[in-house]
């Protein structure tokens, strides 16, 4: 059930919000769910009753034979125990933190300004300080977003991918693409995180545990299949490992010493450190060899970035 308000209900059905309202006196239309004083949420059967109201009309029956003939459909419509005005905040919210989430991508959280966002989600400064009560607040939960947006992108690369040391290197060379488009995203997320008692917690605590869960999965499996029992937790194994990539990057912003593609090669040692000591072996160096066409090939790519419909 789609929820609408007046205005969308009015463009939709090309009837004006006056002959709605009148509609709903005469009880031709269902009452609307109270969002507020002055807002009210309709929904897709309000508009396929004004729909086939309008077609009566044109077929020449009266009001009173078009309510007669249509009394079991005006029943039907006015029968629901949806919470329309949840249902439509939800939207609401969804809508404001998509707009945000690229504009936080495109410009950096310093030049997003609330005011752009305002503009561009078309909600009122009420409706957007209704749902998050800060610049900060709305960043770290449209973070959590990018990051979903990010691994939907590069999990559908890897799902023919036998080799969890070449997806490792996928996700790294993705976690460079994030950066690259906002540096400023992952230093604000990390000192949030550092917070005691934040109420964003869970939002970063969401945002981080999707970044280290496809590593998670892996090392799971590598756990399963080896030999040697290791007395370290797979999930903080997964955290290390993207602390690792996340330091090695700020380190790489210093100067022009190391590039993409040391940080590929030193991502993928680590990750082969970890794998040998799950699996139980312990000399890399011939492993190693073979992924230079990949660390090659990955190094002389951009990072990747979401489609171009996530950013536009």
């Amino acid at each position: 059930m789609q929820a609408l308000t007046i205005s969308e209900l009015e463009r939709a059905s090309g009837v004006p919000r006056s002959t709605i309202y009148f509609y709903v006196r005469e009880g031709m239309l269902p009452e609307a769910q109270k969002a507020a004083a002055s807002r009210a949420i309709y929904t897709d059967r309000h508009l396929a009753l004004l729909q086939e109201i309008v077609r009566l009309k044109a077929e020449g029956l009266p009001l009173t034979a078009i309510k007669e003939r249509m009394a079991a459909q005006i029943a039907s419509a006015g029968a629901t125990d949806v919470d329309l005005v949840a249902e439509q905040n939800e939207h609401v919210r969804h809508s404001i933190l998509v707009v945000a989430a690229r504009l936080f991508a495109r410009r950096g959280y310093k030049r997003t300004r609330v005011t752009d966002i305002i503009k561009e989600a078309e909600v009122t400064p009420q409706v957007f300080y209704g749902h998050f009560a800060s610049k900060l607040d709305l960043f770290v939960e449209s973070y959590g977003l990018f990051v979903e947006w990010m691994h939907s992108f590069l999990a559908g690369g890897l799902v023919d991918e036998p080799d969890p040391a070449a997806r490792e290197l996928a996700r790294t060379h993705g976690y460079l693409g994030m950066r690259n488009l906002s540096p400023d995203l992952l230093c604000l997320v990390r000192s949030e995180a550092l917070q005691e008692e934040c109420d964003m917690q869970k939002v970063v605590e969401k945002s981080y545990g999707g970044m280290t869960r496809a590593t998670l999965e892996d090392l799971l499996r590598l756990r399963e299949q080896g030999q040697t029992a290791l007395p370290v937790p797979d999930e903080l194994v997964a955290f290390g490992l993207l602390g690792a990539v996340e330091n090695m990057v700020m380190r790489v912003s210093w100067d022009d010493r190391y590039s993409t593609k040391d940080v590929l090669w030193t991502a993928l040692f680590l990750f082969l450190a970890v794998e040998g000591a799950y699996s139980g072996r312990t000399d890399l160096t011939d492993r190693l060899t073979r992924y230079t066409e990949a660390v090659e090939r990955l190094a002389a790519q951009p990072p990747p970035t979401p489609p171009a419909a996530y950013l536009s």
